[in-house]
């Protein structure tokens, strides 16, 4: 039987040997791509413009950032979160489903912060245990904030996993989570689609497996959540446009009903 934690530590040891690598070439690279144009909330580097999806070239205004990497949808999420201090105060315990390097970055650096980051792939960055979202790995009313981004669209059964995010998270506090969402019409999804090619032609990319829609809300309530939607649209053309943010991410704001 494999030794999870033991596993976990092992893990842990190969990325610690690996971060100073990645981050240098992580600096570098920001270095490289420094300007005035386009401002990362993340790691708030001013830069002339955001990458593609090979990482080096100027290939969109909503890419990845050249210096943390991040893409819009973390950046979105940050933006959201700076702009509700109350989410980050001291002492609060954050779950982190599937974190992403540009976040997780900033907020494993908090000490005021009680930070855990949860996936099911132990070669995540700052992960803390290894856990699957449709049985996480903590005892109910756990934490005050529960981030959950762009997970959902991978996991078949997503009702189960909605509603072990409803149960972790404490009476009082917020489950922040995204998937890629299309608001005019509602989630399409099809279980006999296994073709990653189709899935992509479908869903966006070949590990989703389904669209959500506006009817997110209703999944989210049946597991326990009343939901508010926070589009793009409240944050202004030219702050998306400065910060390289996209349009289309939107964030369910949740609290346990």
């Amino acid at each position: 039987m494999v030794n999870v934690k033991e596993h976990l530590r092992q893990r842990l040891s190969l990325l610690r040997k690996t971060w100073w690598f990645r981050e240098s070439l992580l600096f570098l690279r920001g270095a490289c791509f420094l300007g005035k144009r386009f401002k990362c909330p993340c790691c708030q580097w001013r830069v002339r413009g955001f990458l593609g999806r090979t990482g080096w070239s100027l290939q969109n205004a909503d890419g990845y950032c050249p210096r943390c990497n991040s893409k819009a949808r973390h950046r979105r999420l940050w933006r959201f979160l700076q702009q509700n201090p109350e989410f980050l105060q001291d002492g609060t315990k954050i779950l982190d489903v599937g974190p992403a390097p540009a976040i997780s970055r900033i907020l494993t650096r908090r000490d005021d912060l009680a930070y855990v980051a949860v996936d099911i792939d132990a070669a995540r960055m700052h992960l803390s245990a290894i856990g699957d979202i449709r049985a996480l790995p903590f005892a109910s009313c756990t934490f005050d904030i529960v981030l959950c981004q762009h997970v959902l669209e991978h996991i078949e059964d997503d009702q189960k996993s909605i509603a072990e995010l409803q149960r972790v998270v404490t009476e009082s506090g917020r489950a922040i989570i995204s998937v890629p969402l299309r608001v005019d019409q509602p989630t399409y999804e099809d279980p006999t689609v296994t073709d990653p090619s189709k899935r992509k032609e479908l869903f966006g990319e070949p590990g989703h497996v389904r669209f959500y829609g506006f009817d997110l809300a209703e999944r989210l309530q049946d597991a326990g959540f009343a939901s508010s939607l926070r589009r793009a649209s409240e944050i202004s053309s030219t702050e998306r446009e400065f910060y390289g943010l996209r349009d289309d991410e939107h964030l369910f704001e949740c609290q346990r009903l």
